[in-house]
């Protein structure tokens, strides 16, 4: 397994209740977050660090309320950019 750094941004727009998501890589789950940062649209950027078997995984954010709209944008993978489906080397 090697280390690995994943960046993406996670835009969020919600008018009274801020939404919740979880940040998944492949079928683990890393967290879950309320959005609560001040502001009804606003972004964070996710620095996510993992140990990955080499071969293809997947960055997967999911969200778990009703409430707004969450959109991931500038996804990184070791510093290059890249989509949510990503292959590491060796």
């Amino acid at each position: 397994m090697t280390q690995h750094i994943i960046t993406a941004d996670v835009y969020a727009h919600w008018g009274d209740v801020s939404p919740s998501y979880r940040v998944y890589v492949d079928q683990d789950l890393l967290t879950e977050r309320d959005f609560g940062w001040p502001g009804h649209e606003v972004y964070i950027q996710e620095n996510i660090v993992v140990n990955l078997e080499p071969g293809p995984h997947t960055l997967r954010i999911e969200q778990i309320n009703n409430s707004g709209k969450i959109q991931i944008k500038n996804v990184t993978v070791d510093g290059q950019a890249s989509s949510m489906q990503f292959v590491t080397g060796r």
